[in-house]
């Protein structure tokens, strides 16, 4: 496998196993050369990669196993607010001395606009880190753990982002006014301020520029793209598989993981054949992208001593072969879920807005899906909507949706909707860009005099912090709560990475939208009102959506995890996030539990779940329900209503204890 590229990213979407084959594949780099320095290094903040090899790392690198000599591998989980830190301490005060007097907007406004753009810049700033030890040379070879689909692709784009912001910063300078003249002490050091505010920022631009041509480099940089053979898993490959091209960088491999083996009872062979048309789909991609294929095991590599084990055996190169389909595989018929649980789940409260969330690949559509076919039949109308960008729910409901709400066929009031994020923010962002060249009628539109503050304005939302265009889902699910037409909203969230992403999102669009009402609204006479109105009524859906999250007859939140050990530590850290935010957390779900069997596979699968889920129950202190698995996942009406009545509670509840 000898390889001589320097920078290897493994991506996905949450819960494929990219951590677990980072870490088995920078012990492959430092066995194979072991003069060598390894560093795996974790962007994900979810910190598996401690879990993983059963070690707290810090982030500076720390010695796991040595090699010859100075050689060995080395790991970290970085703290990217410790990194930022230090950088912001240069990088605000030269934003605000790059600042110059526009048409409205004085040189000390548009500075504390620029510095705005702030929220996500740790992630970057991280990857420049990583970029930095590259350099050094103290590493030979870096393997990068990388966050979730959406998350690093909003991270791979922000080089591209931040270079053109400093864009605009820069074109602002050159459009003011003529430097001072004189010799004067004031005039040399005004002279001074503008040459290191601008030296400064031109470091930043190098910087994006240098890490966008090593992203880019396939002779340097190898990015391995890990899947599991599933429907929403697979959907969001080909997805991130098409992106990673559109940005031009280098896809080396499709790693499929977990592949079921040909040993074992029918329900065995059973989950194998569901995994078959997704794997064709994978080998389809790209005749020149190579596609492994890696055996599910029924304990997985943990510590050191087990990476090692794995290591060894993927390198041996013998497992996609023994692993390959044949044509006659393919799915079986539904395995029906028992019609009488153990213990029945409890129903879900009258709260107004559900949330499912947890990591990718855990099942939260699936799950949202039947919640909301069980609650229209029960109680009327209910609102279906997914904020995942990688959506899927028409697959589960098996009817086609849109960014507009659809009955779902064969139902009385259930409603759907796949939020169109990007087709929200356009909108968006040529609405804003409209009244803002409104509110410059006298101003040059073209060339070298533009204002500073319009050329601002125009590009207010490029200027805007990372991921704002979560905005788009605040803003929906907020107008459903106002209009009152549904009784319920059941929410597919976007995958967690350490947060709920819409939940963070008040937090950062309110500090952003608040320090540009406020500017705005000084200059209403000035021609713009309209804008500040328009920021007003956003400032509004925030408030309205951050008292909606706040309040328990409103907003519950429901994590939907697996009974695994890795997953079972994000679970904890999600809830205990949850809490933190004083959020409410009506329960957690652990999702595809196998029935009892007397295959022993099948059965030693089972009690190793059950055991996660009681572990779990017993450390969040909050009632574990258990969906079980079925024979492929469950689609259409029908059968997710026969999943969710199949639900049932890991432990019966307390009995009530009447009143003396």
């Amino acid at each position: 496998m000898s390889d001589a590229r320097v920078l290897h990213f493994f991506g996905g979407k949450g819960g494929v196993g990219k951590t677990t084959l980072a870490a088995a594949y920078a012990v492959r780099l430092s066995e194979e050369v072991p003069k060598h320095r390894v560093l795996v290094v974790s962007l994900d903040p979810v910190q598996s990669l401690s879990d993983l090899v059963k070690k707290k790392l810090p982030a500076k690198p720390t010695k796991l196993q040595a090699g010859k000599g100075e050689g060995g591998l080395f790991g970290a989980e970085l703290n990217p607010p410790a990194l930022l830190k230090p950088f912001l301490a240069e990088y605000l005060p030269a934003l605000a001395k790059a600042a110059v007097k526009g048409t409205h907007l004085s040189d000390e406004e548009l500075g504390k606009l620029y510095q705005q753009a702030v929220p996500g810049l740790e992630e970057l700033v991280a990857l420049f880190h990583v970029v930095e030890l590259l350099e050094s040379g103290d590493y030979d070879r870096i393997v990068v753990d990388t966050a979730p689909t959406s998350h690093t692709l909003r991270l791979f784009d922000m080089p591209a982002q931040l270079r053109k912001f400093l864009g605009f910063v820069k074109a602002g300078q050159d459009r003011a006014a003529p430097a001072p003249s004189g010799k004067g002490k004031k005039a040399a050091a005004a002279a001074a301020a503008a040459e290191g505010s601008g030296g400064f920022l031109e470091q930043v631009g190098q910087k994006a520029e240098k890490l966008l041509a090593l992203l880019k480099d396939p002779a340097r940089t190898a990015f391995h793209l890990v899947a599991l053979a599933e429907p929403v898993p697979e959907a969001q490959t080909r997805m991130y598989f098409t992106q990673l091209r559109e940005r031009g960088l280098p896809v080396t491999e499709v790693v499929v993981n977990q592949v079921e083996d040909h040993q074992g009872c029918p329900a065995c062979q059973g989950r194998r054949g569901l995994q078959a048309p997704h794997v064709r789909k994978y080998q389809a991609l790209d005749k020149t992208v190579p596609v492994n294929l890696l055996g599910r095991r029924e304990v997985a590599p943990r510590g050191l001593d087990g990476l090692k084990e794995f290591a060894k055996e993927w390198a041996a190169g013998k497992e996609t072969k023994a692993l390959e389909f044949s044509a006659a595989e393919g799915p079986p018929a539904l395995v029906r879920a028992p019609s009488m649980p153990p213990i029945a789940a409890p129903p879900l409260p009258p709260t107004r807005l559900i949330f499912f969330v947890g990591q990718g690949g855990v099942g939260k559509s699936s799950c949202a899906a039947a919640a909301a076919v069980t609650l229209t039949e029960k109680e009327g109308p209910v609102l279906l909507i997914s904020t995942d960008p990688a959506h899927s729910l028409s697959d589960v409901l098996q009817s086609r949706l849109t960014d507009t709400e659809t009955q779902v066929k064969g139902t009385k009031g259930l409603y759907a909707r796949e939020l169109d994020m990007a087709g929200w923010f356009n909108a968006l962002r040529k609405r804003l860009k409209e009244k803002a060249e409104k509110a410059f009628e006298g101003a040059p539109k073209a060339g070298n005099d533009v204002p500073a503050d319009l050329l601002y304005l125009r590009n207010l939302l490029e200027c805007a912090p990372p991921g704002i265009d979560e905005l788009a889902a605040m803003s929906v699910l907020t107008d459903a709560l106002v209009q009152e037409r549904f009784k319920r909203i059941v929410v597919d969230s976007s995958p967690q990475v350490t947060n709920v992403r819409v939940v963070e999102l008040a937090d950062t669009a309110k500090t952003w939208l608040g320090a540009l009402h406020g500017i705005l609204n000084k200059h209403r006479a000035k021609g713009l009102g309209e804008l500040a109105d328009d920021l007003a009524a956003m400032l509004k859906h925030v408030k309205r959506f951050e008292d909606a999250l706040a309040s328990p007859s409103e907003s519950r939140f429901v994590v939907v995890t697996r009974g695994e050990d890795l997953a079972s530590s994000r679970t904890e850290r999600l809830v205990e996030y949850l809490k933190e935010k004083k959020l409410q957390v009506e329960r957690v779900l652990v999702n595809r539990v196998g029935p009892k069997s007397t295959c022993d596979k099948c059965e030693n699968r089972r009690k190793l779940e059950l055991n996660a889920a009681k572990a779990m129950e017993k450390k969040i202190g909050l009632p574990v329900t258990m969906a079980p698995a079925l024979g492929r996942h469950p689609a259409g009406l029908r059968e997710l209503k026969a999943f969710r009545t199949a639900w049932y509670a890991l432990s019966a509840p307390p009995a009530k204890v009447k009143a003396a």
